[in-house]
């Protein structure tokens, strides 16, 4: 799993620099700060105990004056299953003291199937997750058997916990453009009558003028247009 890791941080434009205990990866680039150390371990409990050891040395091989308030470790854990961990893994990850610390728990069989798909596709490590993640049948599998499939919620699990992890979804530019891209659809689409008759006879009204009118009334506006739709 480490060297999956390893391998997706350095596809994300990440350098990086062996430790005795694990890996730190950063920024080429001296105006970008953000440190990842990323460590193994099979005690999750000892990670809280040597976390001042884990920080002075990768402070010392940083070298940065950034680095105190932008260093994040992630800690790799190998799991037989996921009872009766959550609340170890949440005390370890709310632990607010010199890292920032995020947990990607994994399974031995999910590693192997993850890695055999990306050698099937030929694609890299981040391009596979950022693909297969948006896959509807993906999400199928990790919504149905929640960490027990192949590997989709271990796509899951480290998109959720690296930020460098991208989604490929198209965003509207805010309330205004989802508000325009609606009236599109129904002015194009079979309400554009309907649509168009309740915008000229309420739309320019007033709240207080619409509640002033009388139920026959709005019934006569829209009674010859809902009739068409009916036949």
């Amino acid at each position: 799993m480490e060297t999956i890791i390893n391998n997706l941080l350095h596809q994300t434009g990440l350098i990086n620099k062996q430790l005795s205990y694990g890996v730190l990866h950063f920024f080429e680039d001296e105006n970008k700060h953000s440190y990842w150390l990323v460590i193994e371990t099979n005690n999750l409990a000892e990670v809280i105990e040597k976390q001042s050891e884990y920080f002075n040395v990768a402070k010392e091989v940083a070298n940065n004056e950034w680095f105190d308030k932008n260093v994040s470790m992630l800690i790799l854990h190998k799991v037989e299953n996921f009872d009766n961990i959550q609340n170890l893994v949440l005390e370890v990850e709310e632990n607010p003291y010199l890292f920032k610390k995020q947990i990607i728990l994994y399974k031995d069989t999910e590693v192997e199937k993850f890695t055999q798909a990306i050698e099937s596709q030929e694609q890299t490590i981040k391009g596979f997750i950022e693909n297969k993640i948006l896959e509807e049948e993906t999400f199928k599998k990790h919504k149905e058997y929640i960490n027990n499939n192949d590997y989709e919620s271990l796509l899951y699990r480290l998109a959720h916990k690296i930020p460098f992890v991208k989604l490929g979804i198209i965003q509207e530019n805010g309330l205004e453009a989802l508000t325009d891209n609606n009236r599109k659809k129904i002015e194009t689409g079979s309400f554009e009558e309907l649509n168009n008759l309740i915008d000229q006879n309420f739309f320019n009204r007033s709240v207080e003028s619409i509640d002033e009118m009388n139920s026959d009334i709005i019934y006569d506006f829209l009674l010859p247009t809902l009739n068409s739709y009916e036949n």
